[in-house]
């Protein structure tokens, strides 16, 4: 019984600090998105295309199709550069990322969502 418990205790608390430690910020001219203990740091004019991404891949497993994504919420968002380099995220709220990159930005090409 202790096990389970223990088992649940660390459910819940990774659920609970990927949902605080995972966020986002435009300051200074760039685009600093922290997700989990890393942050990546992108110049807001090197961006050229920014999208959502909506899909749970086939052998996704349980625990990732009906925990992680249904009670996280949390969904893809794809950036790409000037320099060819993607940038791949998984945030709480990527309309709301890709709306504002798309003021500070506004030659960023914005895609609909990809499904």
């Amino acid at each position: 019984m202790i096990y389970i418990a223990a088992a649940a205790a660390v459910i819940v608390g990774i659920m609970l600090g990927s949902r605080l430690l995972s966020g986002y910020k435009i300051k200074e001219g760039r685009l600093v998105v922290k997700t989990g203990s890393q942050e990546t740091s992108i110049l807001l004019k090197e961006i050229v295309e920014v999208f959502e991404m909506d899909e749970v891949s086939e052998d996704a497993s349980f625990f990732e199709k009906y925990i992680v994504r249904a009670y996280m919420k949390k969904k893809r968002v794809a950036v790409y550069t000037r320099s060819n380099v993607s940038y791949f995220f998984i945030l709480r709220n990527p309309g709301r990322l890709v709306k504002s990159v798309k003021v500070q930005n506004p030659n960023v090409h914005i895609k609909a969502k990809v499904i």
